[in-house]
């Protein structure tokens, strides 16, 4: 069965990704969700294609997604499916597509059961199950080499509203020595996700506000990343959870990196 959702999963991915690439722009709408925050007809029409699949296949399940999430009081006994359909849309509408995807996963009493991202403007489909493999394109992807943080080349990502001497220092940790090299790229989490999973970069900090950010957003990558023998934790430490309040302060490495990367952490929390 779970080789039956990452299918689903896929195929979805898939018939959303052939419309987004089909679409011409002189058809785009955008609209204003909130600060800094938009949405296209193009973001829903894919919402669409995909939850229709989703629900053709698997008519009980429920769904939470970006642009129709609904409110549940506690985590329910049946499949949640966790849907984003166009992750990094600030990115679209500036033509950066290389870092444009969208993310698709399932979740049951005993935690992801599939995951998705899908990039259709570069055509990879990174996916995994839950007890199989990590794929990309159908091929196996492996566990990515580690190093030591003065080595690792590290995804660092940071909000404007965290205290600026703490950006600071985020963003001056190679310049310092502490770390190998960071980068800090524009884009959808997701697809920033998959560069970590296929072994482009050695591990990532995402220090965000603490209000940005929803599941549906890391799902999929927590899943694909978890497969590959990775750890995929918060700020702390802890795995991430569905009913979390935070999701935009996360560490994902091989140990022992992700330990070090912890410990940078907690030295950086207790300089501020």
């Amino acid at each position: 069965m779970e080789e039956h959702y990452r299918i689903v999963a896929e195929q979805a991915a898939k018939m959303a990704g052939s419309f987004l690439r089909l679409m011409s722009f002189k058809d785009l709408q955008v609209f204003r969700k909130g600060d800094d925050d938009f949405v296209t007809n193009f973001d829903m029409e894919s919402e669409r294609l995909i939850k229709n699949h989703i629900l053709m296949h698997f008519p009980t399940h429920l769904i939470q997604s970006e642009e129709s999430e609904i409110k549940l009081a506690s985590m329910p006994e049946e499949v949640i499916w966790y849907i984003d359909p166009l992750d990094g849309t600030k990115a679209f509408l500036r033509g950066n597509l290389a870092f444009v995807s969208m993310s698709i996963a399932a979740w049951d009493k005993n935690g992801l059961v599939a995951g998705v991202v899908y990039n259709p403007f570069t055509d990879m489909l990174y996916s995994a199950a839950r007890n199989g493999s990590a794929r990309l394109n159908g091929s196996n992807l492996f566990k990515p080499k580690t190093y030591p943080i003065q080595k690792a080349r590290l995804l660092i990502d940071f909000s404007d509203k965290i205290p600026k001497k703490l950006q600071y220092k985020l963003a001056t940790a190679d310049i310092s020595g502490r770390i190998g090299r960071s980068y800090r790229l524009g884009g959808g989490i997701s697809q920033h996700l998959m560069l970590i999973a296929q072994g482009t970069l050695h591990g990532g900090l995402f220090w965000g506000a603490g209000y940005k950010g929803q599941f549906w957003d890391i799902a999929a990558a927590n899943l694909i990343i978890k497969r590959l023998g990775l750890e995929f934790t918060n700020l702390d430490g802890d795995k991430v959870h569905p009913s979390d309040e935070i999701f935009d302060q996360l560490v994902i490495a091989c140990n022992p990196l992700h330990s070090e990367i912890l410990e940078w952490v907690k030295d950086l929390k207790s300089e501020d």
